[in-house]
């Protein structure tokens, strides 16, 4: 029922009335995770009326495509009936994928209240979720494998306008800590969803999988006993489709073509642009940018109708040297329906430079994107139009 209302004061004020003989802290507790419930709903597109939840963990949650990859890939790795122990269980959104995938699963989580909500969400799949530490639980003797969410944000920092308190950027400082996880990798294989921006060189020989969902740099996958294999997975979630691309070494540049493809950034975190530039039959930009160009119709309209997409394509109008200046009188006048900036390698102030552009360009039907970046020649902007292939347009 509390579900039911748009506006929260009118929920409170009409709940309390209906239900004058329930405590008022129980109608602004419903209140609460009725909002939070359709808040992950407009995350993840499925129903979430079932679940209890906080903020921190829908802010930590795993996406279900995502969850469901990985325990997957455990399935494939140590078996179907592999027991699978999840050491910051959260509310329980990774441990439900891994019974649902036949996994068998045994939980941890250091908070009472949200271990007791995460038995709750996990009730369908018999989950009992334990009350413990990870950094001093007794592993039982028949886990075959770990997965471990390390806390990523302080809970005693203050909180931001979106209710979230700062990032922890150290790994020595995440619950569990760097230096718990890699202890326990000594022993048994470990699972780790770690940030998309953690440091390669600080992983060392764990493999590594940059994960993008419908478009969005979601996280990094690092697995032990592994070789320093770097890749990225693509998930589309409407489609149910994925592709993962190896990571690779230097990927070769080409001169600046008649299209630039700014490549997904899992792609770009797990250097696996080598594979993507072979498939337009071009190269990168320069040597220090990530944006990929080519010449080549057919082999970017062939890539352009990939799915799922690995990278949006631009048609390039104009080449110009770079600055404020220079770049208003070469917008001056074009027809476009709203103005998109792109910056690779330089600090700007993207909307800034937006604003200055929307003041002079011409009604249109068509989106103008403006890709910046630094190169050894000086500041370069392409002025571009989003590509469509024959099939598209």
């Amino acid at each position: 029922m509390a579900r039911g209302y748009a506006d929260p004061l009118a929920a409170v004020t009409s709940l309390r009335k209906q239900f004058g003989q329930l405590d008022p802290n129980l109608i602004s507790q419903a209140l609460s995770q009725a909002q939070l419930q359709l808040r992950l709903e407009s995350r993840w597109g499925q129903s979430a009326s079932h679940l209890l939840l906080t903020d921190g963990g829908i802010s930590q949650a795993t996406r279900p495509e995502v969850a469901k990859f990985r325990a997957s890939l455990i399935s494939n790795q140590f078996g179907p009936n592999a027991h699978v122990l999840d050491m910051t269980c959260g509310l329980g959104f990774d441990s439900r994928a891994f019974a649902e995938a036949g996994l068998r699963v045994s939980a941890i989580e250091i908070d009472p209240e949200v271990a007791a909500m995460a038995t709750h969400n996990l009730a369908a799949c018999g989950i009992k979720v334990e009350v413990a530490d990870a950094t001093s639980f007794q592993i039982p003797p028949d886990v075959d494998v770990i997965f471990v969410d390390p806390a990523r944000r302080n809970p005693k920092a203050p909180k931001n306008a979106q209710g979230q308190t700062k990032r922890i950027f150290n790994p020595q400082l995440w619950s569990p800590s760097w230096d718990v996880i890699a202890e326990i990798s000594s022993h048994l294989p470990v699972f780790a969803k770690v940030a998309p921006g953690v440091d390669k060189e600080f992983i060392g020989t764990w493999d590594a999988t940059w994960i993008s969902c419908d478009g969005d740099l979601v996280e990094c996958l690092i697995t032990s006993s592994g070789s320093g294999q770097r890749s990225a997975l693509i998930l589309d979630s409407v489609k149910k489709q994925s592709r993962t691309i190896p990571g690779s070494g230097q990927t070769r540049t080409e001169p600046l073509g008649k299209y630039l493809v700014i490549p997904d950034a899992a792609l770009i975190r797990a250097s696996a642009l080598t594979q993507i530039a072979d498939e337009i039959s071009g190269g990168l930009v320069n040597e220090h940018i990530a944006w990929l160009t080519s010449s080549n119709d057919l082999a970017v309209s062939e890539f352009s109708e990939l799915e799922p997409a690995l990278g949006m394509v631009l048609e390039i109008e104009k080449q110009i040297k770079y600055s404020d200046k220079v770049l208003v009188e070469s917008v001056k006048g074009i027809p476009a329906a709203g103005i998109t900036i792109m910056t690779r390698g330089m600090q700007l102030d993207v909307e800034a430079i937006r604003k200055s552009l929307i003041k002079v360009k011409s009604p249109g039907n068509s989106e103008l994107v403006v890709a910046i970046y630094r190169d050894e020649a000086g500041p370069q902007a392409l002025i571009c139009r989003r590509y469509l292939s024959a099939a598209k347009s």
